[in-house]
């Protein structure tokens, strides 16, 4: 099997060094793309991607494809073919922690949930939102239910452009529901003669298109919706990701909210604020440090921790970073709310152990070569020395 051509390509050197080519470029000409379109588009775009695409053509391979080629280059290259002898154990173990390296990023980036989670003092949460993904509840009103029994996820709606429309429907939903028109950012106002709705005007309200922010955050999504019952009967509505209440549809003698927001994330126990603190530069109102004494509250355990810049809360599969806080204003003096970016992400530590596997194959490898160097610079003052007696 090693003699295979196909195998020898893909073990090759030269693949090494296209892909690490790849690599170069994307990353150079990603940064000039995030200057003006935000880190989240150059994220998705070159990194997050399989293609770099151009008309609906694909042009040059994106970061997963480019890491993932690399990932086989390095088993292939780095395990399968070279020769396991003891002189190449450090070897073996470097390429083994560069796997597992790119591995790690592969787990983040299919497994991992990103968000925000803002608190004023004495608030409590055990939920955080996203900051880039947006999604469709669906629940019927009722005494006891008032919780989301359906879910469109945020990969389902974003392709919805221009004409494109999408039906979705459900066991025990009694009505079918249309999606079109989605604009990535947006405002939902009275129709009026100065500007052109984007898709059609329902009840007075359109979808007034804004240009994309550079960072994603900062946009505020729409679409359309139209409720089709089973009798053929249909309501039209606008989905609009600040909208203050649900959409509520009746269908027959029930009656459904439909909402349109961020993306929401349960953690496993909740965090109270206690108190949020901050230093300023002296003489100017610019925060020179800040962090939050928080309450991390489980069942019915509750456990002080401060988290500041760059000592986040690491527990149950969660990190909460404190990233800012706000109102930002010239004057202000508080009180002061505190927003933790948080992150799930399963191979969390990952990166930390593949660095120190790496280390154990460097000192391991280069250790092997200073040893023999030594001994053989011992040998020659010893056969100097019998020498010159």
């Amino acid at each position: 099997m090693k003699n295979n051509p196909l195998f020898r390509f893909f073990g090759s050197y030269g693949l090494a060094c296209a892909l690490l080519l790849v690599l170069f470029v994307l990353t150079f000409v990603g940064t000039l793309y995030q200057v003006n379109h935000g880190l989240y588009a150059a994220k998705q775009t070159f990194f997050n991607s399989w293609f770099l695409y151009l008309a609906g053509f694909p042009i040059f391979p994106g970061g997963v494809l480019a890491m993932s080629l690399l990932t086989a280059n390095l088993i292939i290259g780095g395990l399968l073919r070279i020769k396991w002898r003891a002189r190449n154990v450090g070897v073996l173990v470097i390429h083994f922690g560069i796997i597992f390296m790119l591995v790690a990023g592969l787990v983040k980036l299919t497994n991992s949930e990103e968000g925000a989670l803002q608190l004023w003092p004495g608030q409590q949460s055990d939920r955080f939102v996203s900051l880039n993904r947006n999604e469709v509840t669906i629940w019927e009103l009722g005494p006891t239910q008032q919780v989301p029994q359906w879910v469109i996820d945020h990969d389902f709606l974003v392709d919805l452009t221009g004409e494109s429309s999408r039906r979705f429907t459900a066991k025990d939903l009694p009505f079918t529901l249309n999606l079109s028109g989605y604009v990535r950012n947006s405002r939902a106002l009275p129709k009026g003669p100065s500007w052109q709705a984007s898709g059609e005007v329902i009840d007075g309200y359109g979808l007034y298109p804004l240009d994309p922010e550079k960072e994603n955050e900062f946009n505020v999504p729409g679409l359309h919706a139209t409720v089709v019952a089973e009798d053929g009967s249909q309501e039209k509505g606008i989905l609009w990701a600040r909208q203050e209440a649900p959409w509520v549809v009746a269908v027959g003698e029930r009656q459904f909210a439909i909402d349109f927001g961020r993306e929401t994330y349960t953690m496993p126990f909740s965090i109270r604020l206690e108190e949020f603190m901050k230093e300023d530069h002296p003489g100017i109102g610019m925060a020179k440090s800040y962090r939050s004494r928080v309450m991390r509250i489980q069942d019915s355990d509750e456990k002080p921790v401060l988290i500041q810049m760059n000592e986040p809360l690491r527990e149950g599969g969660l990190v909460l970073f404190q990233s800012s806080y706000g109102p930002d204003e010239p004057g202000y003096t508080g009180p002061y709310f505190s927003v933790f970016s948080v992150v799930r992400n399963p191979s969390d530590k990952w990166p930390e152990y593949s660095l120190w596997v790496i280390t154990v194959g460097l000192l391991m490898t280069f250790g092997r070569h200073l040893w023999g160097f030594l001994k053989q610079q011992t040998k020659r003052r010893a056969k100097a020395a019998g020498e010159q007696a």
